[in-house]
């Protein structure tokens, strides 16, 4: 058992931590997860220290849920027209052979997302700490792109299908990043973009690879940057009570799509180069200006 002393040491360590990496006074939001963080790690991450973090967190979700209603509510229909498509989309693609929609693995994936997204709705806030009250048409184009997940193994055997599925993912990528960029960033979309980048692109590459369309070396190097990237990550957060000091460069994610597509529309040799110099592509470092957000 780690001491209240002990935890609230942690807790302000973590604090500094963070705010060594911003160039601007942390929001109420981040000074909370940096702290909860630093507690957690003080604890030495024991079963108790875990337990005390994870009820922490979800009793903060509850009370962003009571303090803007409003944005719950847009959650919650979010969620229901997720379903619903979803099922309307098995409904509609029954009778077609090449398409193999599953109605209950899509709907336990959309659950999953639209939990996480309930947990994290008091990240709706930009730079300045100002709490969004709606969520913004770019988390909308995110939270679409998760919905594209369980597709992709559902059209591996359409000759066409899994490639016009990536070239889409592809758009909705560049998309939500130009809404962000005129509604406002926030802590929120900047996280869902991330987490959906990863979940997207790692559903794509698997459907493809068991389609026989995706070379070993590419799918390779795709693994290895996805493995590489979730270490980096998990690292700085709970190793350093801190969000990582690196971003992926947009053209960098442009060529690890256009690559997959190509793949997947069989013109493996391409595609494979493609694909490859996308993943070599090194991230950018934000350490000594984050974004706004």
């Amino acid at each position: 058992m780690t001491s209240t002393t002990d935890r609230a040491a942690g807790a302000g360590r973590g604090l500094r931590a963070a705010q060594a990496y911003s160039p601007r006074p942390l929001t109420d939001g981040e000074r909370w997860t940096a702290q909860a963080l630093g507690a957690l790690r003080a604890g030495r991450y024991a079963p108790d220290a875990w337990a005390r973090f994870v009820r922490d967190s979800l009793q903060r979700a509850d009370s962003a849920r009571r303090e803007r209603p409003r944005l719950a509510r847009q959650g919650r229909r979010w969620g229901l027209t997720g379903a619903v498509g979803w099922l309307a989309a098995c409904r509609l693609t029954r009778s077609r052979p090449q398409l193999n929609l599953r109605p209950l693995g899509g709907l336990m994936w959309w659950l999953a997302v639209w939990q996480m997204l309930d947990w994290h709705l008091g990240m709706a806030e930009g730079g300045d700490g100002r709490p969004r009250s709606r969520l913004s048409p770019a988390d909308a184009v995110t939270l679409g792109r998760f919905w594209l997940v369980p597709l992709a193994p559902a059209v591996t055997r359409s000759e066409r299908g899994l490639a016009l599925l990536i070239i889409v993912g592809g758009l909705t990528d560049a998309l939500d990043g130009q809404l962000a960029r005129r509604c406002g960033r926030t802590r929120l979309g900047r996280d869902l973009d991330t987490t959906a980048d990863l979940a997207f692109l790692t559903a794509a590459g698997l459907a493809a690879r068991r389609a026989g369309r995706l070379p070993a070396p590419a799918a390779c190097a795709l693994g290895a940057r996805f493995v590489l990237g979730i270490v980096l990550s998990l690292t700085a957060a709970f190793g350093r009570s801190r969000r990582p000091a690196i971003r992926a460069r947009p053209a960098g994610a442009a060529l690890r799509i256009c690559g997959l597509a190509l793949c997947a529309a069989e013109r493996p040799r391409a595609g494979s180069t493609i694909m490859i110099a996308g993943c070599l592509t090194p991230p950018r470092s934000t350490a000594p200006h984050y974004s706004r957000a």
